[in-house]
């Protein structure tokens, strides 16, 4: 079984400082790193390392540390859908991402300027009073058409962050079974046999028209919908469930994780770290989301919640989002 992300791919250049920056003064880091990043990109590299340590725990005594040294199975491997780019920026992200066990499906669409297929970079700088972010345009033009066929034809579950529309509703709809053309709600009432989960971190304008597609929403507390400014959880998870979606999550970064499940309610605490480094905590949050999901948790939010946010705790515990991914703590996760 293997999952499906749909998202944004960017290259992050991380520097981490000890003290905060003087704008007037060159600083020399504490701690560097480069990686693909993009929430659904954070999000498979989660999955494939919890796949991982799984793959660790049921291999023969005597073959776990093989194990660990090998690549995923095409089997395992997460795809991911993006708009990956052009040029070796391009080519960086690719080997990153394959050297973490993602595969990915690019639809960068064809320009008339190669500047305009160049990567989306981000340059952060982390430092003890919170977080700088510089960032070029995020979001490539995708095709989705040229990869319908290099897609999973059965897929354990969907995540979508909502940065490419195009590239979203392909995810949404892939498994959707054939129905009467005639009927326009047709498709939205016809359900793949896999679950679809959307990551919300903030509202996009163009999400309206899919929302009808997506089962669980795991949403921020800065995804506010249309005309409210600041909506409480309750607020949001009634305009969702607008929608269909009667299974809401919505994290808070260091408070609890409220949730709204098929009629239920509730909040999750979550665990303190201390000197979190939190790039990326969200996505491994929905990234272990997905994984847990996929191997039938669906019936226990609580228990949902608090796998998720225990892994997201591990991300937060090293800086950047890469170095935790080799912590042996997933494994003890994957275990529990």
């Amino acid at each position: 079984m293997t999952a499906l992300f749909a998202g944004l791919t960017t290259l992050d250049v991380l520097h981490r400082l000890d003290h905060v920056p003087d704008p007037s003064l060159k600083v020399t880091s504490t701690d560097f790193t480069m990686a693909a990043g993009g929430p659904a990109t954070n999000a498979a590299v989660t999955y494939a390392a919890l796949c991982a340590a799984s793959r660790v725990l049921s291999a023969p005594v005597g073959e776990a540390g093989a194990a660990s040294g090998t690549p995923l199975s095409s089997a395992d491997a997460p795809t991911l859908l993006t708009a990956l780019g052009e040029g070796p920026v391009a080519a960086f992200l690719a080997a990153d991402l394959a050297a973490a066990g993602v595969r990915v499906v690019d639809a960068t669409a064809p320009a008339a300027s190669p500047a305009s297929r160049e990567p989306a970079v981000s340059s952060i700088i982390e430092h003890p009073s919170g977080r700088m972010v510089a960032s070029t345009n995020a979001r490539l033009d995708a095709d989705a058409g040229r990869i319908a066929g290099d897609l999973p034809e059965r897929v354990g579950a969907v995540l979508i962050d909502g940065h490419n529309p195009a590239l979203a509703h392909v995810a949404l709809t892939l498994g959707v079974p054939e129905v009467d053309g005639e009927d326009p709600f047709a498709p939205l009432e016809a359900r793949p046999p896999h679950p679809r989960i959307l990551d919300g971190g903030s509202w996009k304008d163009w999400l309206t028209p899919l929302l009808g597609f997506v089962d669980i929403a795991v949403v921020s507390e800065d995804f506010a919908p249309p005309l409210m400014a600041r909506p409480d959880g309750s607020q949001v998870a009634e305009f969702l469930r607008g929608f269909g979606i009667t299974r809401t999550v919505r994290t808070r970064g260091d408070r609890s994780v409220q949730y709204w499940w098929d009629g239920d309610s509730g909040e999750v605490p979550v665990e303190a770290v201390p000197d979190a480094s939190t790039l990326g905590a969200g996505d491994a949050f929905h990234g272990a989301f997905a994984w847990a999901i996929e191997r039938g948790g669906d019936a226990d939010p609580e228990r949902l919640i608090r796998f998720a946010s225990s892994v997201a705790a591990v991300s937060v515990s090293s800086f950047g989002t890469r170095q935790w991914l080799a912590s042996p703590a997933l494994a003890e996760l994957v275990r529990g």
